[in-house]
């Protein structure tokens, strides 16, 4: 007899929800919901509207790390990971950005990326712990650099996003898989590619960018690795799978933090993996 009522029961209730258009999900308790929401993995959303941008801050070994400040370079933007390591921002500011993990004693992790970009990504930043042979004067000046470092970078970053050049992230670069930095950057907009012997040349084409040098020729952009400049020659050597990021630059623009040459028309700085 109960099991006769349970039935008639349930068949009532399932009559009632179809005949009101009631969503059966809506009835799954909150607290798995909630259960099910910390088991997604972090993602990058880049939707036009509602844009979050999540992830996770760990160690070496994988460990969530916990109140690590995660923050977007050159904004007011910052927040610190729950116990699990998760962080999120809510409408983060779009186009090319630079995102900064630390925590005291580790090495700042410095990320650049496209928020709002083509596609969505899982944004995981990975903290070491600096050497125990440094001092802590030492470590302080070290992470110091890595934060003005990573502002200076933030800053060159608006040329990007007024539409004066190109940024390939590390996830752009892990995708192609480039052979040499000439076959990353084929296809920027504003330059050409000439390969040499042992050399690598690339050339501005932007029109009313001084892009004809005072001999008649075309001129070239200068290359930096790690804001260091580096001749075409030493170009040809890099790998890019040990690139951070590069940032093309296809006019002469005025570039925080890099000492540009006057003969020089624009810039590709190349940022590794070992800063």
């Amino acid at each position: 007899m109960r099991q006769h009522l349970s039935r008639r029961n349930i068949i009532c209730i399932t009559a009632l929800l179809c005949s009101a258009h009631i969503a059966l999900p809506a009835l799954v308790p909150r607290t798995l919901t909630a259960q099910a929401a910390s088991r997604a993995p972090a993602v990058l959303t880049a939707n036009s509207k509602g844009r979050v941008l999540t992830g996770t801050v760990v160690d070496v070994i994988g460990h969530p790390m916990q109140d690590s400040e995660v923050y977007i370079a050159g904004t007011d933007r910052s927040v610190r990971t729950d116990g699990r390591g998760r962080w999120q921002f809510d409408e983060p500011p779009i186009g090319p950005r630079v995102l900064v993990a630390r925590q005291i004693g580790y090495v700042p992790y410095v990320r650049e990326l496209e928020i709002g970009g083509k596609s969505n990504d899982t944004v995981s930043l990975l903290l070491r712990r600096y050497p125990r042979t440094l001092s802590a004067v030492q470590v302080t000046a070290r992470a110091n650099a890595a934060v003005s470092n990573a502002q200076i970078t933030a800053e060159r970053l608006i040329q990007l996003r007024v539409g004066a050049g190109r940024l390939f992230t590390r996830d752009d670069i892990l995708e192609q898989q480039p052979y040499s930095v000439a076959e990353l950057i084929a296809g920027v907009v504003g330059i050409a590619i000439t390969r040499g012997q042992g050399e690598i040349v690339v050339t501005s084409k932007r029109a009313g960018s001084g892009s004809v040098g005072v001999q008649g020729q075309q001129c070239q952009l200068q290359f930096f690795l790690d804001a260091t400049p580096i001749d075409n020659e030493s170009v040809a050597t890099l790998n890019p799978r040990d690139f951070r990021s590069v940032e093309v630059y296809p006019q002469a623009v005025v570039l925080t933090g890099l000492a540009m040459r006057p003969d020089k028309c624009g810039a590709i700085v190349i940022n590794s993996m070992r800063r």
